[in-house]
């Protein structure tokens, strides 16, 4: 049923009928019609009405509370990553340069001996991928994750290896083990549960005295003016003002912190942990149609990024409402729904000639118990 909100939300800015009148462009008569619910506006002035009062749609029609309660984030429990293989084997397809990894392995953590490595958070298995054949034979691998799904795959990717390597389906904070590991590493882990610190302690709690934690993260401020699309503005890609304001809110409500990645050395060194330091990812994609696996890389990238699934008018207004219910205000939440549109746009009519710099932001931070 309709409650049509018009009349509290103008005695909430304080403004007569005619003042909102001549905001809106009508009479205050028609004004006086639409609060008295004697008649309700056209379906094509409700966006305007809400963008001025930077409500939603529904909100404005009294079909949701004007001022709804926050809804956590899903990004910490098992259901969202079940339903994420496809997102991680894209976005995984362009993290690391393996000689960057060797070098961190060999030269900077200096892992000369077999080691016991601990994987928290280890999605399907591609960091183990990627770190077992650096690391000196001997070594021990086990990989660990609230998704029984990515488990299943992780298990499936290792299945002809001859390495000693398992993979457990369990929560990381409520995990037991009376094993402890030379390495205990995660990779994207600590911006998605509600408090990265705790989460980073229970890592460090796995280690064997002289052990080594290291923590992969991605920075969002370098994330989101990372990414350049030759023919495209910019300053428009790398703007990212609506989403300081989610980063702020979701941190507030839900101690989820999208800048856990400046602040995880200072952890680690509130924890006690020695020669703490931090370093960047030093993989940058540059990706141009001259390359032979053009065409392969573009389709990672595009699926990692969401630019390949368009969206209905349902599903864009139900994302603008939950970016408003996170700090954004209408115009952000719509500037940004449309800035991954034009992109999609973009390169879909450029697919055979598109360009484009990008790079994650990832840093890595590491320190000895």
């Amino acid at each position: 049923m309709i409650h049509f909100k018009l009349a509290e939300l103008r005695k909430r800015k304080g403004l007569t009928q005619q003042e909102l009148a001549e905001i809106l462009g009508v009479s205050h008569q028609t004004i006086s019609r639409w609060e008295t619910g004697a008649v309700l506006p056209d379906v094509s002035i409700l966006p305007q009405i809400s963008m001025y009062f930077d409500v939603s749609v529904d909100a404005l029609l009294g079909l949701v509370p004007l001022d709804p309660a926050y809804i956590p984030s899903k990004t910490g429990i098992e259901e969202y990553w079940d339903n994420k293989l496809e997102y991680l084997e894209n976005s995984r397809a362009s993290m690391w340069n393996t000689d960057y990894a060797r070098f961190l392995v060999q030269e900077v953590w200096k892992i000369k001996k077999p080691a016991a490595v601990l994987d928290c958070g280890c999605g399907y298995g591609e960091l183990g991928r990627l770190l077992l054949p650096l690391l000196p034979s001997g070594r021990k691998y086990v990989g660990i994750d609230f998704s029984e799904k990515l488990i299943r795959a992780a298990r499936k990717l290792f299945h002809n290896t001859d390495m000693d390597v398992q993979f457990v389906r369990a929560d990381i904070m409520k995990y037991r083990s009376t094993e402890k590991y030379d390495l205990v590493i995660g990779q994207g882990l600590l911006r998605h549960p509600d408090s990265g610190e705790l989460m980073l302690r229970r890592m460090a709690g796995f280690l064997r005295e002289g052990g080594l934690l290291v923590s992969i993260e991605c920075n969002r401020e370098l994330e989101t003016s990372g990414l350049y699309i030759h023919g495209m503005d910019y300053f428009r890609l790398s703007d990212h003002e609506g989403l300081k304001k989610l980063w702020k809110k979701e941190l507030e409500e839900q101690n989820r912190d999208y800048a856990v990645a400046m602040k995880v050395p200072h952890y680690m060194k509130a924890m006690g942990l020695k020669n703490v330091s931090s370093r960047m990812n030093d993989r940058v994609t540059f990706l141009e149609p001259e390359q032979p696996d053009f065409k392969k890389r573009l389709e990672c990238i595009v699926k990692a990024e969401g630019w390949d699934k368009g969206k209905t008018d349902a599903e864009i207004s139900d994302l603008i409402a939950f970016f408003m219910n996170h700090g954004m205000s209408r115009k952000d939440a719509e500037d940004y729904c449309g800035k991954q549109r034009e992109i999609a746009e973009y390169i879909k009519s450029h697919k055979e000639s598109v360009s484009m710099t990008m790079t994650k932001g990832f840093l890595i931070s590491y320190g000895w118990k």
